[in-house]
């Protein structure tokens, strides 16, 4: 996990400057926040630089963003100082966050190996309340693959694990979770192998 942390804290400005500016993912979260009635509290889980948080409390949600690259975090907190932005492990959340109306987790669980899969989902069916949603875009695919980033003439790996969507309802099925739909995805997006699924808590 060391190298995928420097990957984005030294990839972080690079990253709001692409991102800050780019809607694709404003109709899948359009899609995402109707589940909701007016002004749910989502959890951004692996927020980056709080690009997504910012679309997503510019449609009405109350947003908190978490993510373990600080260089991250503190661009997330100077571009969208309307939410609440933490550094945070995944593994370390917990109820002092108070309960979530929805979870909303973009390219974030592929840095989770399938035997960390049931633990995170566990913490996660925590931090939602009732009837809680979960949306997840992640790659399809099975097993994994390395990435190869290069900084200041180092070259780092950055491991990616990619998710059948058979095997991702198996892990949120047994963590008490049902699978509700396909969320919407840019066509764009979907044809690069990424999907869009949206959960329930049971």
């Amino acid at each position: 996990m060391n190298n995928i942390k420097r990957f984005y804290d030294l990839n972080a400005e690079k990253c709001a400057e692409e991102w800050y500016p780019n809607n694709i993912l404003l109709p899948t979260i359009k899609d995402f926040l109707s589940n909701f009635n007016d002004s749910p509290k989502i959890l951004d889980l692996g927020c980056g630089t709080g690009h997504e948080s910012m679309r997503l409390h510019s449609l009405g949600a109350e947003v908190v963003g978490v993510d373990f690259s600080e260089e991250s975090i503190r661009i997330a907190k100077k571009k969208t100082p309307q939410c609440t932005f933490l550094v945070k492990n995944f593994f370390e959340l917990d109820e002092s966050l108070g309960l979530f109306d929805g979870i909303f987790s973009s390219g974030s669980i592929i840095h989770i190996s399938e035997g960390q899969m049931p633990k995170l989902f566990r913490i996660l069916y925590n931090l939602l309340g009732d009837g809680g949603f979960i949306e997840i875009i992640t790659q399809d695919g099975q097993g994994e693959r390395i990435d190869k980033f290069k900084n200041a003439d180092k070259i780092y790996d950055r491991k990616i694990y990619l998710y059948s969507f058979e095997k991702l309802n198996f892990i949120l099925s047994q963590c008490s979770f049902k699978f509700v739909r396909e969320g919407f995805l840019d066509k764009k997006i979907y044809n690069m192998s990424w999907r869009c699924y949206i959960f329930q808590k049971r």
